[in-house]
């Protein structure tokens, strides 16, 4: 099977495409799902949980003020929901706020979800 290049690419396909707990294919997906199915598809096998992947997936990182040092294909997680980077202000996640992969700026959703659920929990990079 051919490797993608950019896990983020392939995430970026699948936006638009129903959120389902639990699921990880283009008939429905959820976050954990799909970070697994990106990086799958570009040669990289990851646990399947958010809380899994927070712990394992590449090295921690420091976000830096105002998130300054993220970039593209760096994780996003919170306490249960986890977010790719898809350039230093913007992500993409598959959510149950529009019941979609779709597309949110990083500041927008840490303020949404915070209400709720409180800030983000961690940081990584693949």
């Amino acid at each position: 099977a051919e490797v993608a290049d950019d896990f983020v690419t392939v995430a970026e396909s699948f936006l638009g495409t129903p959120y389902l707990w639990g699921g990880v294919s283009g008939f429905g997906i959820d976050c954990s799902g799909l970070v697994q199915l990106s990086m799958r598809m570009a040669g990289k096998d990851v646990l399947r949980d958010s809380d899994m992947q927070a712990a394992s997936i590449g090295t921690p990182l420091e976000p830096g003020t105002e998130y300054s040092g993220l970039q593209r294909g760096d994780l996003v997680f919170w306490k249960g929901h986890v977010a790719i980077m898809t350039d230093a202000k913007d992500m993409i996640h598959a959510n149950g706020h529009t019941m979609l992969v779709s597309r949110e700026g990083l500041k927008d959703a840490v303020e949404r979800i915070g209400y709720l659920y409180g800030g983000p929990t961690g940081f990584r990079r693949p």
